[in-house]
């Protein structure tokens, strides 16, 4: 199956403000929110386990639209990351 990669990477982030926006109604997504991709995949129509998601989200963070957050206490295997304002250039031109 041929794809490409800043397509899913773009679907990817669309759907995690997508997701922040629905959770949190009364707080714009903002420069440094904590997102986790993870929780939006199957609704975006990719699956964890493949190379194909994880090529959408190196691409995310390779562009610098995403920066992987290393803290403590956070939700047992769940990654998060922080949006930047690349991340919001890429939002905008989509």
């Amino acid at each position: 199956m041929f794809y490409e990669v800043d397509k899913d990477a773009l679907t990817l982030l669309r759907g995690m403000k997508e997701h922040y926006d629905h959770h949190n109604p009364y707080t714009p997504l903002s420069e440094g929110t904590r997102l986790a991709p993870e929780l939006v995949v199957k609704e975006v129509g990719l699956d964890t386990e493949t190379l194909r998601y994880e090529r959408a989200l190196r691409y995310l963070v390779r562009e610098g639209a995403l920066v992987w957050e290393e803290r403590l206490g956070s939700v047992p295997g769940v990654e998060f990351y922080q949006v930047t304002g690349r991340g919001f250039k890429m939002l905008g031109a989509s």
